[in-house]
Parts: C-alpha cells; structure tokens; sequence
C-alpha cells in the first residue's frame, strides 16, 4: 500500500484541505495536524474499523478500512472531518433513516443519510436552525447492533443527548427524538463497506510479479494530512457558527452562555502570558490597546483542550464546565497597563520608574559591565619584577 501524503508547508497560510473519495480532511481544523501539544483522538476513539490513526501533527486514514459511516466526523469537535452524504438536511425533512432501510418503508418527509451513527450534532444544529419544525426523529430499526459500522445499538446517543441539553437550555420547546420501528434484519440492504479500488483488472502474471502499474490502478490506500514548519492554531469557523446556530434556534442575538465553558483566573496569576500562547482557537488572546493589554476570553470557541491550563506555570486557571447566567459574549480577565520606552519607542507592561523596556534595560546593563570592565583591564600594571 503506498502514502498520499499532503505537506503543509512554512509559506501557506493554512495546511489545505485532503481529500479522497467521500471523504475530506480540513486540515486548517484539525488539533493534531495544526497545534502539536493538544491531544485529541476523537475520530480514533469513535472509528469503528480502526481507520483514523494519529502521529505527531499527522492524521492518516486507512482507506481500505475506512466504511464512510460518518462516525468520525459527528465526534470531531472542530469538524475537521466532512463525509459525503451527511450535507445539509432538507428543509421539510421530519426523519432520517440509515441508507440500508428500503425505500418502499421511508415515510414522507425522509431524509437518508449513509449511517444514523454519523449524525452529529452540527448537522442537528443546522436543521434545527433553518426550519421551524417542532421535531425531528432518528428512525431506528433496530439493525445497529448486528452493523459493521454500528459500534453499539444507539451509535446516535451522544449527539442527541447533547441536542436534548441544548435545546432544554434555550428554553425552545422543539426536540430530536428516536422512534422505535424495528423491522426484520432480511430487509435490511447491504451494510456499508470500504469501497472496491478502481482501475483496469491486472493479469495474473502481472499481479504476482510487481509491476508498476499496481499502486496506479489500485490507487492510494491512505489519507494522510501532515503539518510541518511552524504551529498555528486552528480555524474557528466551525465553533463560531456552532454560536451562532444556537442564537437562531434561541431567535435571540447570542445563545446563553450555559451553554459554553467558562475560565476563571485567580490572583495569582504571573501575567506572562503563556496561557494566551498556547491556545489553539484563539478563545484565549491577547488585545492590545495604546495604555493597556487585555488578556480576553471568547467561550463560543473554547474547544476546553485545557491546553491553557496546563501551561499556566502558577496554576491560576480553571476550567468552568459552564458559564453564568446571561448570553454568552467575550469578556476580560485581566488588564494590564503598557507604556512607552522613552529610548527605543516601544509599548510594554507594566510601566516602570526608569521609563525603559525591558529590552534597554538590559541593553544598558551589558554597557555598564562592559564600561566596567574595560576601565578594569586598562588600569597600569606593576611589573612582575618589581
């Protein structure tokens, strides 16, 4: 089996998005591939064939594992993953069944998807945001515990738990719900499976010698996406529109702010910043002003990695699973005063009696040792035989 490997490189803004047959990585989104030091195996853990495997800043996918159920991509917590099949659902759509149900037993108002397992929370959201539907029900057959892509018989289970939660903590009296329809398993269509290489057959002869054309017409057999040169931190996009699917389903400007984690910072806080370094979403950043630097907290894209906390040299934050009561929105949590150095011009914090950076202040203390110590060797010296 041979590699596809897609380099990001240091002069691209972001790593591109890899892509294969049903399948796309947004390598701008992933955590593994863009912000080394921050684990996540959510698509491992939720694979049910294994495919997904994970090396530093590197996401490969078993092709000829790989069954395109959707699982991996309704766990990932930034939506780095897109499978075909699980796009936007129809505006009138009142039920989704699984592919394998026959059309003759799909009511009106069906919509189908690859695998009831790869239904993830975001693609509820964005029904639920689009359509004034008071319901939406995940048909279950009672086939999910016997399917090669099943992993269990509700693989649907924690998306719709999180639907439920949310929409109990918007106060909207709308809901996602499982309906129990079990039919015989006879009826059931073919389960999915990885999908059969493409390409002229070979010879037999041709097969068993190596030849060169194998790897051509059997085509590539992994999915790999690889960050290299300097970490960045992801893309937000999918957290921001994950806010602001909540705020049109609450019909308010921003959604609650119970709904997102919360950080708070004690006094012991050393102000060096690190925290704001190494978050990979940018929850946590630094907003500089012309008398003041913010160190400011964005909930609505929190993906609560706790990288934050495990930095912080002085242990001075925690991790909240929710906010308080009120909407959500970006808060301060500390500010400090900056001023200007009056040698070399620049802003820095907090100001000092002498008026200088950091920087000159050390630029003026090597002059001082070196005047020091030049005025030391130049002193005369008695000859040895005297």
């Amino acid at each position: 089996m041979t590699a596809s490997p897609v380099a990001v490189g240091r002069n691209r803004p972001r790593p591109p998005d890899v892509p294969s047959a049903g399948l796309v990585v947004r390598a701008d989104r992933c955590l593994t591939v863009t912000r080394p030091g921050v684990p996540c195996d959510a698509c491992a853990r939720a694979c049910p064939t294994g495919a997904p495997s994970l090396a530093e800043r590197s996401l490969a996918i078993a092709l000829d594992r790989c069954l395109r159920c959707g699982r991996c991509a309704a766990a990932c917590p930034t939506e780095a993953l897109v499978v075909e099949g699980f796009g936007q659902l129809p505006g009138d759509t009142v039920r989704l069944e699984c592919s394998r149900v026959p059309v003759e037993l799909r009511a009106r108002g069906t919509a189908v998807v690859p695998c009831l397992g790869g239904v993830g929370p975001s693609l509820l959201r964005s029904w639920l945001a689009r359509t004034g539907i008071e319901a939406l029900a995940l048909v279950d057959r009672g086939w999910c515990a016997d399917c090669p892509a099943g992993g269990g018989p509700e693989p649907w289970g924690a998306a719709v738990t999180r639907i439920a939660d949310e929409l109990e903590r918007l106060g909207v009296p709308r809901r996602v719900e499982v309906a129990r329809e079990p039919v015989p398993a006879a009826l059931a269509g073919p389960p999915p499976a990885p999908p059969r290489p493409t390409g002229v057959p070979l010879a037999r002869r041709a097969f068993f010698r190596g030849a060169p054309e194998i790897r051509g017409r059997l085509g590539p057999q992994r999915l790999v996406a690889r960050g290299e040169g300097r970490p960045r931190g992801i893309d937000p996009a999918a957290l921001r529109e994950r806010a602001a699917a909540l705020a049109r389903i609450a019909g308010r400007e921003h959604p609650p702010a119970a709904l997102f984690p919360d950080l708070a910072i004690a006094d012991s806080c050393c102000d060096r910043r690190l925290c704001a370094a190494s978050c990979p979403s940018g929850a946590l950043h630094l907003e500089l002003g012309e008398e003041s630097s913010v160190l400011a907290f964005d909930p609505t894209v929190c993906t609560g990695c706790r990288a934050c906390i495990e930095v912080c040299p002085t242990g001075s934050l925690a991790l909240l699973p929710a906010g308080e009561e009120g909407s959500v929105g970006c808060r301060v949590l500390r500010r400090r005063a900056l001023a200007r150095c009056n040698e070399c011009g620049a802003t820095y914090g907090p100001p000092t009696a002498s008026g200088r950076c950091a920087a000159c202040e050390k630029d003026r203390d090597l002059l001082r040792f070196v005047h020091r110590w030049v005025r030391g060797s130049g002193e005369p010296r008695r000859p040895a035989d005297a």
